[in-house]
């Protein structure tokens, strides 16, 4: 699929912040992206790293101190128009590889949509599965927050596609190479990890107004219960982007 208009652009931005609203609605507190028969090697992001600070709604939501979004009298909800773009922008085009050097990672993307219960499908867990682009969230480069999922384990193996996501730091870059033969490069913001319990929906599929990029993947494996108890999740902005 090629680059779109703008005001398809648009459109999705608006219908990705309608999910958003829809997953707030359902409840989700996390998502699944650890494979219990998969224990992680030493060096892997333990629970004890997860972030203590409170999640930021979208940008047109005052913020509160628990990240929720109010939808009282006078407040907009996450389903409300994106404001206008800041910043680079490009048009829409699916996403079909993520390249993150200073992690050695290189893979294709697959797309992925909600499961039945609502909740976001998550990409195959055999060995050397592809990360995959959530279709509810905006193309990467798009103004708003692109949202790509990827196992930290496989079956039968400590490695996933992810494993070393939280080694990214402040500057590294990721490239998204799209279908309209351009490369979107973003630059990493923070890496924050959060409890399950407490995934900040709202700050992950916020209505960003520039080009943002979200990576998440699990952490916080509890070898007691053979779990991933928290969820590791990588901000990143559009800084360039090049013909490939």
């Amino acid at each position: 699929m090629t680059g779109g208009s703008s005001t398809g652009s648009r459109s999705r931005a608006t219908a990705a912040s309608a999910a958003a609203a829809l997953l707030l609605a359902g409840g989700l507190a996390g998502i699944g992206l650890g494979l219990a028969d998969g224990d992680p090697a030493a060096g892997q992001a333990p629970a004890a790293t997860a972030s203590a600070a409170p999640a930021s709604p979208p940008a047109s939501v005052p913020p509160t101190a628990t990240g929720g979004a109010s939808t009282q009298a006078g407040q907009p909800n996450p389903a409300a128009a994106p404001p206008a773009p800041s910043g680079q922008v490009l048009p829409a085009s699916d996403p079909i590889n993520l390249q993150a050097p200073s992690i050695a990672v290189d893979t294709p993307l697959i797309q992925l949509g909600r499961q039945p219960d609502g909740e976001v499908a998550v990409p195959p867990g055999a060995p050397g599965s592809p990360a995959g682009w959530y279709t509810g969230s905006v193309a990467p480069g798009v103004a708003g927050s692109a949202v790509i999922l990827g196992h930290v384990n496989a079956i039968g193996t400590p490695v996933g596609v992810f494993y070393r996501l939280h080694e990214l730091a402040p500057g590294a870059e990721v490239t998204i190479v799209r279908a309209d033969r351009t490369a979107a490069v973003f630059a990493v913001d923070r890496v924050d990890v959060y409890h399950k319990s407490g995934f900040p929906t709202v700050e992950v599929y916020r209505n960003a107004d520039r080009a943002e990029l979200r990576l998440i993947t699990c952490g916080g494996y509890d070898p007691g219960t053979g779990q991933y108890l928290d969820n590791t999740v990588v901000y990143a902005h559009l800084v360039s982007s090049h013909p490939t």
